[in-house]
């Protein structure tokens, strides 16, 4: 690789024969990172869809994975920024198999329907068409010129591999065995013309699954495959040159050489190292929620990632490395309906967050939820919920009835142990071992959007005497 530029050497004009392989280790170092940052959607809605029949056995198309457990019941999955309160239904629709499929919506839950891009389709439930009443939706699939009943909202995908997924909350579907059976009676996926069932549909709750992409060579093995399944026109001409420089093509195996798995192995360290500078300290101004403090928004220029017709790359990066599920409902304004998060690297004086302190976060009065709020905590290097020991690394209104100041304020606590008479709003931190903290609004309200309301920084404090 090309070390100090001035090594480059040149002889009337032409570059010499040691620094043409400099140049193309280069290239081929340049458009391996580059790969492994424009594809993270891609790979990472591969990796969820693989997660299915791997670690739940559900690979009918349609079946259905259920979290019927809050709260402990998902905490030990690794998956990118989960959250532990909501009751998830997911399920992986194959439209190559399927043809054109229904999807079947329960009243009030929110709910998306994904391409195997991570690219928005459909809100489904209260921030979509059915506006949370329920309804019917049709999605089409790549190059379908068949006919389109009436009855159904309809949106079509470019990619054949698709996710449907819809979040309820407990006062409808119920907790465990209820919950499965509330998505069972509510909640179909199936082929259109097959007449009206749901498929295999298993409870996910305590059974830890991994639905993170690989950051290593089968990155690139994972990219191969989904481009010999899926159609050509999914892809753009510029992303398909950019595979094939890779040795990545359509029909053809993948059989990089030493030099180029050495290279392609590099691009991914590379892209990994970048894409956590992206994440953790975006150099984007509109990251910043407030002036006055380290709050972050996760989504950078809307739910397409742009700012005046121009994508916004790292924005894109930022989310995806971080997150799934792309849908206007958790960016764009939608009072009392959809959801909103802060996300927060560092505390009050800048610095990152250290398992090994302990600190204090103020939530003031008035928290701006119509349905519930939650403090997670996250493990830097997974994006995972942190294995702390504790039951779940969270603390929300919904579950957890955290202690509320006289003044309506809640203070909640982070540390290796908690401080005295604080234990049930304290969540437990790793000594060794980066973290950081989400605040979610669910059916955030005017005073988040006014900024009327502001979280508190994170302030480090004194050590005290661990009671837990």
């Amino acid at each position: 690789m090309i070390g100090n530029l001035d090594e480059l050497q040149f002889e009337g004009g032409y570059p010499t024969a040691e620094s043409i392989g400099k140049l193309y280790d280069q290239l081929d170092l340049q458009r391996a990172a580059q790969a492994y940052l424009d594809f993270m959607p891609a790979i990472s809605m591969q990796a969820l869809l693989d997660m299915h029949p791997r670690d739940h056995g559900v690979s009918e198309t349609g079946g259905m994975i259920v979290y019927t457990e809050p709260g402990e019941g998902r905490s030990k999955d690794i998956g990118l920024t989960y959250n532990t309160e909501s009751m998830y239904a997911s399920a992986s629709v194959d439209l190559k198999q399927t043809g054109p499929a229904v999807i079947e919506v329960p009243p009030n839950v929110l709910g998306i329907i994904n391409d195997g891009f991570f690219l928005y389709l459909a809100d489904l439930g209260n921030a979509g068409p059915d506006r949370g009443r329920g309804g019917k939706y049709l999605l089409l699939p790549p190059g379908y010129e068949g006919d389109v009943p009436d009855g159904y909202f309809v949106f079509r995908s470019s990619t054949w591999r698709n996710w449907v997924m819809a979040r309820g909350f407990e006062q409808d579907t119920g907790r465990g065995e209820a919950a499965l059976a509330y998505y069972k009676a509510h909640f179909k996926v199936y082929p259109l013309g097959d007449g009206v069932h749901q498929p295999s549909v298993v409870s996910a709750s305590f059974t830890p699954s991994d639905s993170t992409f690989a950051r290593d060579i089968r990155y690139f093995e994972r990219l191969h495959q989904m481009l010999q399944y899926e159609p050509l026109s999914a892809f753009t001409p510029e992303q398909l040159g950019l595979l094939h420089a890779l040795g990545i093509v359509k029909g053809a195996p993948f059989q990089p050489d030493e030099r180029i798995r050495r290279i392609l192995a590099d691009g991914v360290r590379l892209g990994d190292g970048m894409a956590k500078a992206i994440m953790f300290a975006s150099r984007d101004p509109e990251a910043r929620v407030y002036p006055d403090r380290h709050w972050e928004r996760v989504f950078i220029g809307g739910y397409k990632f742009e700012r005046d017709g121009a994508r916004l790359l790292d924005a894109r990066t930022l989310w995806h490395y971080g997150a799934i599920v792309v849908t206007p409902a958790m960016e764009a304004k939608m009072v009392g309906v959809g959801s909103q998060y802060l996300a927060t690297y560092r505390d009050a004086s800048g610095a990152w967050l250290d398992g090994g302190q302990d600190y204090h976060l103020r939530l003031p009065a008035g928290i701006p939820a119509k349905n519930f709020w939650s403090v997670t905590v996250y493990d830097t290097e997974t994006r995972s919920l942190l294995q702390n020991g504790q039951p779940k690394p969270s603390i929300s209104s919904a579950f957890d009835q955290p202690e509320v100041n006289p003044d309506g304020s809640v203070d909640i606590f982070f540390g290796p142990g908690a401080p005295k008479g604080k234990e049930k709003n304290w969540i437990r931190t790793v000594p060794g071992k980066g973290h950081f903290v989400w605040i979610r609004l669910y059916g955030p309200l005017e005073p988040f959007f006014e900024q009327t309301w502001r979280p508190d920084d994170i302030v480090k404090v004194q050590s005290a005497a661990p009671t837990v």
